[in-house]
């Protein structure tokens, strides 16, 4: 009896080593370049990127998908190269970099002082998918341009992005929220230019 038992354990081991584990598919949010030079002019301010807030779970490099009903969950497989807000970041970086719009843009952990700041909360990033069997990348965020002497809100904007999923799967809301994400950061920059040439009339 003994024998047999040694034997099962044995054959449990072994199936337990010889199991491989899937590899995980790691992706990124590339930001898209294209010179663009500001057609209201480049401002003489400059211009600091402040560390965008979320939610804890949002704050990995997990991707997670959402249900209508609001039911998340996390692709076992699949995950970011770095968290969605630091990703959204970079990518917002070049987008005002093409467009030439501040004298300077500096990181948070800048040194300098800049004359305005930028805050930020992001409230979703998901591969979502609707009742009707659609699905998309879907991304809810919110922007604060803030004088930073007098901690004065010159402006703020809530952005709502959505972008069709090609399968519903990870690879296809991963494509779905990269297109979703450089459209958000074209859209901001857009929004930061027109806040600045408001500011810019008498």
């Amino acid at each position: 009896m003994k024998n047999v038992l040694l034997s099962a354990v044995s054959i449990l081991l072994l199936a337990g080593c010889s199991t491989t584990t899937p590899a995980i598919n790691e992706y990124t949010v590339f930001p898209f370049y294209a010179h663009q030079n500001s057609p209201t002019g480049r401002d003489s301010l400059s211009l600091k990127l402040m560390p965008t807030k979320s939610i804890a779970s949002l704050a990995s490099k997990k991707i997670y998908y959402l249900y209508d009903g609001g039911q998340t969950g996390a692709y076992l497989y699949s995950r970011w190269s770095d968290t969605p807000a630091n990703m959204i970041e970079r990518c917002l970086s070049f987008s005002l970099q093409n467009r030439n719009l501040f004298k300077a843009l500096l990181p948070a952990a800048s040194g300098a002082s800049a004359d305005r700041t930028l805050e930020s909360d992001l409230h979703a990033f998901y591969h979502r998918f609707h009742e009707d069997g659609t699905n998309e990348g879907y991304i809810d965020i919110t922007y604060r341009l803030i004088e930073s002497k007098s901690k004065h809100v010159i402006a703020s904007k809530r952005f709502v992005i959505t972008s069709p999923a090609s399968s519903a799967d990870a690879s296809g809301g991963v494509s779905a929220l990269s297109d979703a994400t450089r459209r958000l950061c074209d859209e901001s920059a857009l929004w930061l230019e027109t806040v600045s040439a408001s500011e810019k009339k008498p």
